[in-house]
This record gives structure tokens, sequence and C-alpha cells, in this order.
């Protein structure tokens, strides 16, 4: 029985949060222009690992990954609570309910109660967590998300996989007086270059309008309808399965929105038929996107970098 407990402790560390002794009102940021905003998707993979036990039952863990709108998730400071736990032993399955904080790369917390179920003999987990506020940037937070994913080890769990996919709204400032807009175009410019971090064209699509342009400005393609966009970031993925992009600096008005970053990857696949072989070589290549927003929205965007310095990078000319 103590390794079914197991099963439930260790799908807790899902959601886990930081630690929940640390004060939440001392940080909330009562700035009402945070209100009202705008519900915007979420997205994301994350992976449990369990740290601690006490008596067989996993007590502590941390959890990394990235959620869009919270960034890279602070792993060492991951701990939950359990409310609610029950085993149906006709079906093999264990449903829990639990609360916790969820704690954004940022330092602020999001709140949120969880209800699961985890199927023994599938491997199988599923459930959702509400969103209730937090601190910071979260304070006013609303919201929720679904999960599913599956263990390691069904019988003896020490590591668990999820799949994300929610929305959230309220995501203010995380500092007194800040402007709200200005915060949440922030959050969307960080969501943009998530989206190609995670390899997800549904999450990079619902950041546009139904009207948008995306310009590639390197190679002059126009991208206007969200098919072709989708199309675009999958063709990139495909010549470098394992691309990556990692944020340097974010700068946005209540207008715009710009996102330095670094495209990092290895030239496996390469695009043969645009005369780019595969090389086998690793790339850093810097960029930025400069994006227009209107009502949380994407209407346009357009990438800047240097298609010399990236067949260099890859090896494709010296």
């Amino acid at each position: 029985m103590k390794r079914l407990i197991f099963l439930l402790w260790s799908i807790s560390l899902l959601f886990a949060g930081c630690d929940m002794n640390d004060s939440l009102s001392n940080e909330i940021d009562t700035d009402m222009k945070s209100a009202e905003m705008k519900m915007v998707p979420i997205k994301g993979e994350i992976q449990s690992h369990v740290t601690e036990s006490l008596d067989g039952v996993p007590v502590i863990g941390n959890l990394s990954g990235n959620i869009s709108h919270l960034g890279k998730l602070i792993s060492d400071k991951s701990t939950w609570y359990t409310i609610f736990v029950e085993m149906d032993e006709q079906t093999w399955t264990i449903s829990w309910e639990m609360f916790g904080s969820v704690c954004a790369a940022n330092g602020d917390f999001l709140k949120y109660t969880l209800s699961g179920a985890f199927s023994i003999p599938e491997n199988k987990i599923t459930g959702e967590a509400v969103f209730d506020g937090g601190t910071g940037r979260f304070c006013q937070a609303q919201g929720s998300m679904e999960f599913t994913g599956y263990a390691d080890d069904a019988m003896n769990i020490t590591t668990m996989y999820m799949q994300i996919d929610g929305i959230i709204s309220n995501v203010g400032s995380s500092h007194r007086g800040e402007n709200a807009t200005v915060t949440q175009n922030e959050s969307i410019a960080r969501s943009f270059i998530e989206a190609w971090d995670i390899h997800d064209a549904d999450l990079l699509t619902s950041l546009f309008a139904e009207e948008f342009t995306y310009t590639e400005v390197t190679t002059g393609r126009i991208y206007n309808d969200k098919d072709a966009l989708a199309m675009y970031l999958n063709a990139t993925i495909a010549g470098i399965p394992d691309t990556r992009f990692e944020v340097v600096s974010i700068v946005a008005n209540e207008r715009f929105a710009v996102v330095e970053w670094i495209w990092k990857g290895t030239n496996t696949v390469g695009w043969p038929a645009m005369g780019i072989p595969p090389t086998g070589k690793y790339f850093e290549l810097p960029g930025i996107s400069v994006m227009e927003i209107e009502n949380g929205q994407i209407i346009w965007n357009k990438d800047y970098w240097d298609w010399n310095t990236f067949l260099q990078l890859i090896g494709v000319i010296p």
C-alpha cells in the first residue's frame, strides 16, 4: 500500500510551488490596474522528481520545466500539501486533492488547488488545477489548466512527465504602480519565444490576432495565415530537431515588445531542398523579434537574424 500512496505524493509534485510558509500577503500588489485583463493560453511541459520520503511516502520533491507566462520554474523551492486521498481498489485508481503554489521564474507565486487521478494499470495521470491569486504579478490571477502524463514506473515512481494546457487572466504588475498593459505585453512576448522553445505551434498561433502579419526579415518570407505560421514553425523544428530558444532580454511598452533571443541547436537534418545539408554542427544564433500588440494579441511580428552568420555557424559556408 505504501507504493500506492507513493504514487499520490509523486503526482502531487506536478504543480509544486514555492514554500507555502513564505508570506503571500506581504508581496501582494494592490494596484487595481492589473485587473480584468484578457485571458491568455498557457502551455508547457513539466518533469517532477521525488527528493525525500517519510516512512516510504514521498513528502518533498522538485519539478523542472517551462510554463508560458511563468517561464522556467524554480525547482529548488517546490513544496506541496495534500488535502484528500482515496484509493479505488476495484479500478486501481487513486484520486486526490491538494493545494500549493507554483514559483515562477521571477520569484512570484501562483496559488492553486488541484484535483486529479492516477490509473495504475494504464499508467495515466489526468486532472485540473485552478488558480486563485498569489503574489506580485499573480496577486489577482485567475484561471485553470488541465494536465495529462505518465510515470517512469507506475508502481514505484521517482519521475513523472506532464503536458499542461489552460488559460490565465489578470496577470498584472510585479511592482506597485507599474502599467498592467506593459506587463501583459512582456508576458505575451515571453510566451512567443516559449512557443518556439517548446516546439508548440498551437501556442504560437494562439498569441496572434485573426488578422496578422509575421515577417522573417532575413529571407523576406511573410505569413498572414495561422496554418501557414504553424507549418513554418514545424518546418524549422524539423530541420533542427533539438531547437531551443533562450530569452536574453525583453523590453515592452503599451504598444510594442522586443525580445532578444538566442536560437540553439544542432544541424542534424537541415533543409536539403533549400540547399542546406546536415552538418552535425551545434550553433547558437542571436536574434531579435519585434512585435505590435493590440487588445492582448500580436498583430504583427518581425524576426531579425543574420543569414550568413547562421550558415557559417552550421558549417555550410566557411
